[in-house]
């Protein structure tokens, strides 16, 4: 064809008329009999994943533009994401969709110009996961210093497992190993990453997990460049330690683990600790505690040995504290009993002048009845002259004529009268006022009314008088305290002088 198509068409002149249909079928038998499978170069716009997990895009140059679908089978094989933009290489053929008589590029397979697939995927998904953070290193988990049981994810048969066996027992001899074998290499490799990372979790039992194999190209590794082996690592409640491949090898696991091993030799030197380093290490400490104990205990010993050269015979200092005892004793009963001698003494004087309210009331009401007696008594006397006149006039006058003076009289006299009593009765009334003002006044400033208030009569027994000064008082000296009702006795411990 030399580069061309051919068509081979019957001639227009024998007018032969096609049908739409019939037309788009032939253009499109024609493209797949003399078009194989091609690669084409441009840029991706228009990208779009179906719910059929389809792929449409529309590859372009500068002058023209082609649809491209890529179904559901070659997308699963891709490791890195379409974004419009995008140079890429395609490889597939041309053919003619039929129901819109559109020419369409079916794609089976797409590489990015310029840099290869898998490390497009890489830093794909490098920056989608580190935006999730979970390379962050709040997340991280510490390693356990000691690990009773450490649990291994890689090939059974790999030098990886074999090195890192070697290594772990010959730090800890009786370490307790969980291998949970899984592919690391090729296809459904990341898959069974995954799930071997979530047995171990599930089984529970295991301290720290190591994850790796040995090295490789980056297809070799790329199991552990998957996204569904870094949420792994991230979801694990063991910490998780990386070790894939070389020093030089980064995987996306090494950025989610909790720890990165250059080695799968070096993950297990940390995961566990040299058993012969710690004996060593706990020799030293045992050592250094050991001579800190005995230097401590010479200290002490120098310090009571000197404490010791300095302290009498216990037995006659007590002897010396018994007889002070005694002496004081006897000094006090007697000052205590010529205290109470003086103070109820005192207190009989005291009680002498004090006179107890209620009876001073009486005294008042006795003294207010009297008056009342003496009023009315004032009041008859005044009254009889008066009576004793009318009664004369009455006498020397007939009833008829004096009948109108004397019944003014006796009205006169009837007011006199009732004038008397109101005075009576408001004299009466003003005093029975005053006494009870003077009876409260009285109460008021009674001592027994104070001690009934809360207050004390105090006083020293030392010399018998009331103590209203605390400078009177010494420590040690008893006092006699009346209160409202009763009386205390106390011993002075401290004083307070203003």
């Amino acid at each position: 064809m030399a580069g061309q198509l051919e068509f081979k068409l019957k001639s227009p002149a024998r007018r032969i008329a096609l049908s739409v249909s019939q037309l788009v079928r032939l253009v499109r038998e024609t493209l797949e009999v003399n078009l194989d499978q091609c690669w084409v170069v441009g840029e991706i716009s228009n990208a779009r994943l179906a719910p059929s997990n389809h792929l449409y895009f529309t590859l372009k140059d500068s002058h023209s533009s082609i649809n491209v679908v890529m179904f559901n089978s070659a997308v699963r094989r891709m490791r890195f994401r379409v974004d419009d933009g995008m140079k890429v290489v395609a490889r597939g053929r041309v053919n003619l969709y039929e129901a819109r008589g559109t020419l369409q590029f079916y794609a089976e397979e797409i590489e990015p110009r310029g840099l290869g697939a898998l490390q497009l995927a890489y830093e794909q998904l490098k920056e989608r996961l580190g935006k999730e953070g979970l390379f962050d290193a709040s997340r991280k988990q510490r390693l356990p210093m000691l690990p009773r049981r450490v649990g291994i994810v890689t090939a059974l048969r790999g030098a990886a497992l074999r090195d890192m066996l070697r290594v772990l027992l010959d730090r800890y001899p009786n370490l307790h190993v969980i291998i949970r074998p899984a592919l690391v290499q090729g296809p459904g490799a990341a898959f069974e990453i995954a799930a071997a990372l979530d047995d171990l979790n599930a089984d529970g039992r295991a301290d720290v997990i190591i994850a790796g194999r040995g090295g490789g190209s980056l297809e070799d590794l790329w199991a552990f460049n998957e996204e569904s082996v870094a949420r792994a690592i991230a979801r694990s409640a063991i910490p998780v330690i990386a070790a894939v491949g070389h020093e030089i090898d980064y995987s996306i696991a090494d950025f989610v683990a909790d720890v990165r091993a250059p080695t799968p030799t070096a993950a297990a030197q940390l995961a566990v600790p040299s058993k012969a380093e710690l004996r060593r290490r706990l020799f030293d400490m045992q050592s250094t505690l050991a001579a800190a104990v005995q230097n401590r205990s010479s200290s002490h010993r120098r310090h009571v040995a000197h404490l010791a050269s300095g302290l009498r015979d216990p037995a006659g200092a007590l002897r010396q504290l018994r007889q002070r005892l005694d002496t004081a004793a006897e000094e006090s009963n007697s000052a205590i009993a010529g205290r109470v001698r003086e103070n109820r003494h005192g207190l009989r004087e005291l009680a002498a002048h004090l006179k107890i309210p209620s009876t001073i009331v009486v005294e008042q009401r006795l003294r207010v009845a009297r008056l009342t007696v003496r009023l009315a008594q004032s009041m008859s006397g005044r009254a009889n002259p008066y009576r004793i006149a009318v009664e004369r006039v009455a006498a020397r006058w007939s009833e008829a004529n004096l009948r109108a003076p004397v019944s003014q009289a006796r009205g006169d006299l009837d007011r006199l009268v009732n004038q008397l009593e109101s005075a009576a009765r408001s004299m009466l009334q003003k005093q029975r006022f005053l006494l009870g003002a003077d009876s409260r006044r009285l109460d008021a400033v009674s001592p027994l009314r104070v001690l009934e208030r809360g207050y004390a009569v105090v006083v020293n027994s030392r010399d018998g008088r009331a103590v209203t000064d605390a400078a009177q008082v010494e420590v040690g000296d008893e006092l006699d305290i009346r209160l409202g009702r009763g009386r205390v006795r106390t011993r002075t411990i401290a004083r307070q002088i203003h």
